[in-house]
């Protein structure tokens, strides 16, 4: 009776229709999904593709499976297919635009957005994944233009009032940068990128107490961000927490070793801590992964000022000069001229 309730339930699974079967598979690997559990649901979604490899549905979501797995270079695969079976999929573009940009393709993310503001013109998520892009390329104006376009939509979303200030906050204009942050913090006091950027902002007023504070409550929301990290072990170079600030760096590295600012901070500790070779090691490592590296040409300068040599020191400041940067400034100012 078992053998025989085992073989009817198979013919039933066999003879669903393919579209039947392929349903229940793409559901399955949506809950998977939903659950975190993203390599399972990319077997289902293989498997649905397996049946019919036609399926836009199935692509897409096997690419935002992925996407969020961390994986975006098959994730920008997987929309490929989507979009060359149904070139008027939207979504599969938005997605795949999510996908470049991860990977810093900011051009090819923003080429994708075309069909989304189309379709979509009053969305504030796809004005600010523009935006982001803009961002990217550094294009600020334009960014502050989309960032503006999606609180026109959505006056309360705290993730485009952060993204707006840290805007004015690449652009320096510290002040303003703030006042954004701190409506977004109004508005949702659990978004972390907000903290994370009050904290920077705070640092640059050279208010590290309160710095500190900022940015313990963005990891205390999200735990284990790198780049929180990172900026914590750089509060605590300032404040003479060298161990803490070490640990934080270290921790920062092992998540992810590709952040030039974390090569720049563990430079700056060093030199806090006088271990100048170190120091210029470490920044030097810097530079080769960003030529422009906010303030890597500055600490240069005290390094070789420290090591005596005083015509070393003076290019870089002026490098850090020539830059906008205040410190780089006022130390060419001093000793240099």
């Amino acid at each position: 009776m078992r053998k025989l309730l085992m073989l009817l339930c198979l013919f039933q699974l066999s003879c669903g229709s393919v579209e039947e079967r392929q349903n229940t598979l793409i559901q399955k690997g949506l809950a998977s999904t939903n659950e975190g559990q993203y390599n399972r649901a990319v077997d289902y979604f293989d498997d649905a593709i397996a049946l019919e490899p036609s399926n836009e549905l199935a692509w897409n979501a096997k690419g935002v499976a992925l996407y969020k797995d961390g994986q975006p270079y098959e994730a920008v695969h997987a929309f490929d297919k989507a979009i060359q079976i149904k070139p008027d999929f939207t979504r599969a573009y938005y997605n795949r635009s999510n996908a470049f940009y991860q990977v810093g393709e900011y051009y090819r993310a923003l080429d994708d957005l075309e069909p989304a503001l189309q379709k979509y013109e009053d969305s504030a998520f796809v004005y600010l994944a523009k935006g982001l892009s803009e961002v990217g390329l550094e294009s600020y104006e334009l960014a502050k233009e989309s960032f503006s376009r999606a609180l026109n939509i959505d006056s309360l979303n705290a993730e485009s009032l952060s993204n707006l200030a840290s805007v004015y906050y690449f652009q320096d204009s510290l002040f303003e940068a703030k006042k954004w942050v701190d409506s977004a913090i109004a508005v949702n006091p659990k978004e972390a990128n907000a903290w994370n950027l009050l904290s920077l902002v705070q640092s640059d007023l050279l208010a590290y107490t309160e710095a500190l504070e900022s940015i313990d409550r963005a990891i205390g929301l999200k735990k284990f961000q790198p780049y929180y990290l990172n900026n914590r072990g750089y509060i605590y170079s300032m404040l003479g927490k060298y161990e803490l600030a070490y640990d934080d760096l270290r921790q920062s590295l092992a998540i992810d070793e590709r952040n030039p600012y974390v090569y720049r901070n563990f430079g700056i500790l060093a030199y806090k801590k006088g271990e100048l070779e170190e120091a210029e090691r470490q920044l030097a490592s810097a530079l080769k992964r960003k030529s422009d590296l906010p303030l890597t040409h500055f600490y240069l300068g005290e390094v070789a000022r420290a090591l005596g040599q005083a015509e070393k020191a003076c290019e870089y400041y002026q490098i850090s000069s020539a830059a906008e940067e205040a410190e780089g400034k006022k130390a060419a100012a001093e000793f240099c001229f």
